[in-house]
Order: structure tokens, then sequence, then C-alpha cells
């Protein structure tokens, strides 16, 4: 069990250099046998999946950068639960295509439907509009460690965004702030590229901690002793 508990920690405390991401690639694809590139034109398709009385949505604008495209928030699908209800016990005689006649439609009309983005395979910015929107809705740690970890990063980016200026006593705070964000939980890429309403976009979005193997130098804006 202590085991289990310290891989938890360390998928809690991974920084985003240490995920290798791997989309579907051309020299990845051009050397798969050609049933599995079959049906590639429709890789993207928004439509219904069927199979006998099962239909479920498929819905690839959630995981556009494993195509290699621009990640970004996907729509909402209501689906409904009485899709769920349908099984084939006692309907022997019953008639599926015609009572899933409207997704038949769609899934026929599936290669006029393709999610389409620009070509994006770099990481995604901390504050990326779907990097705030994945924070918010998803649950990010695994142990109370992590979660405790990322409220003292959160703090601390506060504290570095709020002291910006050219007060001496008030730069002393904002340095502790960013050392203390590289030094000990390794979240300096929090302090790159803050949207303008930093407070607005940041106090429902916290990240998962980070934890880095190499070291870096922060240099003050005025003498920290």
């Amino acid at each position: 069990m202590h085991v289990l508990v310290k891989y938890r920690e360390m998928i809690d405390m991974q920084a985003p250099d240490e995920v290798i991401w791997e989309p579907y690639h051309e020299t990845v694809i051009r050397d798969l046998p050609a049933y599995c590139s079959s049906g590639r034109a429709i890789w993207r398709t928004r439509a219904h999946l069927l199979f006998l009385c099962v239909v479920e949505m498929y819905n690839p604008d959630r995981v556009m950068r494993q195509f290699g495209l621009k990640q970004r928030i996907s729509p909402l699908h209501n689906t409904s639960m009485e899709l769920y209800m349908i099984d084939l016990r006692g309907k022997t005689d019953k008639d599926l295509s015609a009572e899933h006649s409207a997704y038949v439609c769609m899934w026929n009309e599936r290669a006029s439907n393709i999610a389409i983005d620009e070509i994006f395979e770099e990481p995604l910015d901390f504050y990326d509009p779907y990097m705030l929107w994945y924070r918010r809705i998803t649950r990010r740690f695994m142990l109370r460690r992590g979660a405790i970890a990322e409220a003292l990063a959160h703090g601390m980016t506060s504290i570095h965004q709020l002291t910006l200026g050219d007060d001496v006593s008030i730069a002393r705070i904002r340095d502790v702030g960013a050392s203390t964000l590289i030094a000990k939980i390794h979240a300096d890429y929090r302090m790159h590229n803050m949207p303008t309403s930093f407070e607005a976009s940041h106090k429902s979005s916290h990240d998962d901690t980070r934890s880095r193997h190499d070291t870096q130098v922060y240099t003050p804006s005025v003498p920290l002793n």
C-alpha cells in the first residue's frame, strides 16, 4: 500500500515536461497496416456510433491534441439518458433502424461533419482558456498532499502578481513569492504570460503541483538580505 501512495504522489507532482504527448504523427501512421488507417477520413467526425441498441456520441473535440490540433473547450452534448435504458430483451421484432433513425441520418452525414482546427503540437500555456477551464472542472489530485502543495503555489503566484510595481518594500514580498515558486515548489512557469485580469482567471483554476529535478536561478529585483 505504501508503494501505491508513493506512485500517486509522483503523479500528483508531475511537471509538464515530464509528460510525453504523442499525437498520431504521419511517421507512425504510414508504417501501420492499411486496415488501421482505412477510416482515417472520419477519425474526427462528430457523430453517434451505433451498434444494435447501443448509441454513443463520439466527441473528437475533446481529444484534438491527439490529432496534433489546437485543443479548445469542447461544446456541450446533451446525451439523452433514454439511450442507456434500451436493451434487446423481449424485443426481437423491434426495428432499431427506425427507432434510431435520427442517429442513423447523422452517421450517414459523417463525412460532412469533421472537427477541424489549427495545427498545434506545443504544450498549452498555463493560462490558456482550455487549461483554465480544465482545472476548474476536473479532479486534479489523488492525495491531500498534492492539493496542499497546489494551494501554496496558488498563494505564491497571487502574491507575485499582486505586488508588481516599483516600490522596494513590495518588491521584497514579490521576490519571496517568486523564489518560493522556483526553489520550493518548482512552479515558476506560472509567472509567465499571466493574463491582465489575473485574479478573475486564476481564482478558480489552480493547477497540479509541479516537481522538477533541474535547478533554476531567480535574480531578485532587490537584495533579500
